[in-house]
Parts: structure tokens; sequence; C-alpha cells
């Protein structure tokens, strides 16, 4: 399953790659600070969790990434191109031994 991954140390919420999505699974936090991928089209909620607790409430950037597992990413990387501050990457799958949020 693809991984959507965010970089919130280099994310400042301009959402090109919200716009760009073709399946429409990518929005902006309520307040527009940050782009994130939209809670129910995650299956680890770990990685939800971690973006309300860790990142929503802070003002950028906060040196976290998050790795999203997102089935209805259908890996175009369109949002990885229009990305002004490479802050978002998708990969295939998870590499082995990486945690789901990592601390930068």
């Amino acid at each position: 399953m693809p991984y959507v991954v965010y970089d919130y140390s280099k994310c400042t919420g301009e959402a090109q790659c919200v716009a760009v999505c073709p399946v429409q699974i990518l929005e902006t936090s309520p307040d527009g600070k940050w782009c994130k991928a939209i809670d129910e089209h995650v299956e680890n909620k770990e990685a939800v969790e971690a973006f309300h607790e860790k990142v929503e409430p802070n003002d950028p950037p906060v040196n976290i990434r998050i790795w999203n597992d997102m089935p209805s990413c259908i890996f175009c990387q369109a949002c990885v191109a229009a990305c002004p501050t490479g802050a978002i990457e998708v990969y295939e799958s998870l590499p082995e031994g990486t945690p789901t949020v990592e601390e930068l």
C-alpha cells in the first residue's frame, strides 16, 4: 500500500499538494497552517493521532515526519511534484524498521 509521507519541518500549508491530488485524499488543517492526509483515508490510525497531537496544535515548523498508510493513493506523485518545499513524499511501502512517526 502506498505511504504518503509529510515532513512537518518543511510543510508551510500552501496546499499545492491538495489542489493536484486526483483522488482527493489530502487537505489543509482547519487553521490552514498544515497540509495533511484526510483522516478517513489513513489506515494506520497512529499517524492520524500523531498529527492531531504533535503537529496540529503547533506553529510551523514541527520536527516530525509522519508516514500515512493510504490505500486510496494511486502513486501518481503529483503531490510530490507540486509541493514547493519538498515536504511530501510517496512510497510504495513502509521501509523495514521505519517508524510511522519519526522525530527529526
